[in-house]
């Protein structure tokens, strides 16, 4: 069949005299930032107070940004230093570590951003001497994203040599506050960082969030107020899948040649975006992360204790060396974290917990 010649509903849309649900794409888009952080004053403002010696031309304060994903920390932090770029010419590097996950990647990642020459040798001393050459007595950036999925040992190392670097300030992104009591005693005496908390958001937080992207991504009289509501309420607190469900509704509409949004439409969006955000996760995570995941989703809920035996018999069926036992409850406890299962003190003796798959 020719792509162009498809079912008589799509010839029926692509012929009628209609424009659709969706202008602008790009505005539906997580990247996208329409005018403007809604809900985020406070953590802007202390942003910017640590920011400020930047403009003096000294070095910034240290920041550590934390909360649950899709609460704004990187999209804040990108705002503020794009507008500090554009109106004093204070130059940043963003680094997610979990894509970049050892001191010499992220070393690696910033000469390729920075374009600088002479940097390709093989060594990450190399190429930190070469970065510090390069920003001379000028202040300057680094955001490094998603610091605590570092292994320990590069995450202690990366802070311990960027944060006394020169003009150098660093801007640390994690879920958890208590990733900085994990940081190596070195690294806490000379980091230092400003702590700025980003609770999750409110449903009504997200319906201001989802109005300001729907005036510009989507037409006149296709989404109203009722729409935008349940689309707060599903998504948790997270602007990420709020975002990505708005963007799966409008387009599950359009497919349907409807001329504006619905509810059945945007519970096809949320369990969309639900779906791709625990792919997401999952995919950035180790072996052991999946592993574990896998046998709770498949036992549906599970005490703590058999779920140690079935990781086990798992691994040796998998041929993979097993984590130790402490190792194991912090692999629990991110999933915990990241949301993708829940717990609950288990209802027998001892310090046991039930975990469920959600």
């Amino acid at each position: 069949m020719n792509f162009l010649n498809g079912s008589p509903k799509l010839n029926a849309m692509l012929n009628e005299d209609r424009k659709g649900i969706i202008a602008n794409p790009d505005f539906l888009s997580e990247a996208s930032i329409p005018s403007g952080i809604p809900r985020r004053e406070s953590q802007i403002k202390r942003l910017q107070f640590c920011l400020l010696p930047a403009l003096k031309g000294e070095k910034p304060l240290h920041c550590l940004l934390y909360g649950s994903p899709g609460t704004g920390k990187t999209a804040t932090t990108k705002y503020l230093l794009k507008r500090l770029e554009r109106d004093s010419g204070v130059r940043w590097v963003y680094a997610n570590c979990w894509e970049y996950n050892s001191f010499y990647a992220v070393m690696d990642k910033i000469i390729v951003d920075l374009r600088i020459l002479g940097a390709e040798k093989l060594n990450t001393a190399f190429k930190l001497e070469r970065f510090e050459r390069s920003i001379g007595d000028k202040p300057f950036i680094i955001v490094l994203d998603e610091i605590d999925q570092q292994p320990p040992k590069e995450r202690n190392s990366i802070l311990y040599n960027l944060c006394n670097l020169g003009k150098v300030g660093l801007i640390a992104i994690c879920n958890d506050r208590h990733t900085l009591f994990a940081f190596d005693e070195r690294v806490k005496s000379r980091f230092h960082p400003n702590g700025i908390e980003f609770p999750p958001y409110s449903p009504q937080d997200l319906v201001c969030i989802l109005a300001q992207r729907a005036e510009y991504a989507l037409r006149p009289d296709t989404w109203d107020n009722r729409v935008l509501q349940k689309i707060g309420g599903l998504s948790e607190g997270d602007a990420r899948v709020a975002i990505q469900t708005l963007k799966n509704a409008s387009h599950y509409a359009e497919a349907d040649c409807k001329t504006c949004i619905d509810h059945i439409d945007v519970l096809k969006g949320w369990n969309s975006a639900k779906g791709m955000k625990r792919s997401y996760l999952l995919k950035n995570l180790t072996e052991h992360h999946r592993l574990l995941y896998e046998i709770i989703r498949k036992q549906k809920e599970i005490l703590s204790g058999k779920l140690w035996g079935l990781y086990l018999k798992a691994c040796n069926k998998k041929k993979l060396k097993p984590m130790a036992v402490r190792t194991f409850s912090l692999y629990t406890n991110k999933l915990i974290e990241l949301g993708l299962i829940k717990a609950e003190r288990a209802l027998v003796r001892g310090k046991v917990r039930l975990l469920q798959f959600i």
